[in-house]
């Protein structure tokens, strides 16, 4: 798999971008500021339809562009083993002239997803194409709050298994709903017999979320290990050990985890009805980084949290691979500047396996000649990409 096509249109910093690619390792080169990193953005827009950066979709739009009705695109041709296809998202927008104050305060934003022409939801657009994001956010795994975490394991999950990603959109929706029941019954509005039939929705979507989450996760604590010990000379033993809000034990499929779920609900039903919110379920679960069983986020120093994080990752595009039988894209954002010599050598010989590594970088001096040589180079300045004659 490969992107053969990109254009950008009044995204970030880029007023309009079209540009053809071919497969192998790219390399971006640019200073700070000039939208390497809004490139990578703008990629993998288009595996999981939402950015990983933005908080809100106006932040995509171009900052000249906003205050006015206006058109935003991101849109590519992937080369796939079953032919090639077009994915492309669109985002209208247009000032809000019934609110008052600043125009940027009144833009409101509607997204539109298409592939090979066709209207899809943005959940259809997950799992056309895969790709891993490499990123110096990444450390946020370890660092960051248990609910990025569990973002991480729904994009990786769903890329995958789409049975995941309906489960994940069927349990929030019912997490809603059961939490307003909940404050209902605290305010004496409604019974508690009344949550017998949302905690058969719960049970039933988030059983099957935590039994993937815990099967995938399996599959990665593996994969990073092997390349944790490769990156280190065989240092520290990397694990990734899964905590999921209630105990599951030695349970594996969903019907034995619905059961462990469903007595764990019982267990706090005085306490949920107390708070008025669900306090047990896949929105609570966690899962941690472990380097000789010790939490890497409390008794690792940052190389060997950044060491760790980056094992990670590399076995997730493992996992991508067996999981789909294609390799994903691999997009690596500014990261070898952050490596030693020696583990840069290691990473660019591991992905340089792949049939398309994007690399940005401030520095051409992080990358040896002999793979430099290899490379498709382009250079960015202030949302203008050139390519590189050699």
């Amino acid at each position: 798999m490969h992107l053969s096509q990109l254009s950008l249109l009044n995204v970030r910093n880029y007023e309009r971008l079209q540009v053809d690619l071919e497969p192998g390792m790219v390399l971006v080169q640019g200073n700070n500021g000039h939208g390497k990193s809004n490139l990578l953005e703008a990629l993998y827009l288009l595996v999981i339809a939402k950015s990983q950066r933005a908080s809100t979709e106006r932040e995509l739009v171009r900052r000249e562009s906003v205050g006015v009705e206006f058109f935003s695109q991101v849109a590519a041709v992937v080369q796939r083993e079953d032919g090639p296809v077009r994915v492309q998202v669109d985002f209208k927008n247009t000032v809000n002239e019934s609110h008052g104050g600043e125009a940027e305060n009144r833009l409101n934003v509607q997204k539109y997803v298409r592939v090979n022409g066709i209207p899809r939801r943005a959940s259809d657009l997950v799992g056309e194409i895969n790709a891993v994001m490499f990123s110096a956010q990444d450390l946020d795994m370890v660092y960051g709050s248990p609910g990025l975490r569990r973002r991480y394991m729904d994009i990786l999950i769903s890329q995958v298994d789409r049975e995941y990603l309906r489960a994940v959109q069927r349990y929030q929706r019912v997490v809603i709903q059961r939490n307003h029941l909940l404050k209902g019954i605290k305010a004496n509005r409604s019974q508690p017999s009344d949550l017998e039939f949302w905690d058969g929705e719960l049970v039933k979507s988030g059983s099957l979320v935590v039994a993937r989450r815990r099967d995938t996760l399996d599959a990665l604590s593996e994969g990073a290990a092997r390349t944790h010990a490769t990156l280190t000379d065989d240092g520290e033993a990397l694990e990734l050990a899964y905590r999921p809000s209630f105990a599951i034990d030695g349970r594996r499929t969903p019907e034995d985890i619905g059961e462990a779920m469903r007595e764990s609900l019982m267990q706090v039903r005085s306490r949920e009805i107390a708070q008025g919110f669900s306090v047990r379920g896949p929105h609570r679960d966690d899962f941690q980084l472990l380097l000789e069983g010790m939490d890497v986020g409390l008794y690792a120093s940052r190389g060997q949290a950044r060491t760790a994080v980056l094992a990670l990752k590399l076995a997730e595009a493992e996992y991508l691979s067996h999981a789909r039988n294609r390799q994903p894209i691999l997009l690596l954002d500014d990261v070898l500047s952050e490596l030693d010599a020696p583990r840069r050598r290691l990473v660019l010989e591991r992905v340089s396996n792949y049939s398309q590594v994007f690399i940005t970088t401030a520095d051409v001096d992080v990358i040896e000649p002999g793979y430099l040589s290899c490379m498709t180079r382009f250079t960015v300045h202030r949302g203008h990409l050139e390519r590189v004659n050699e």
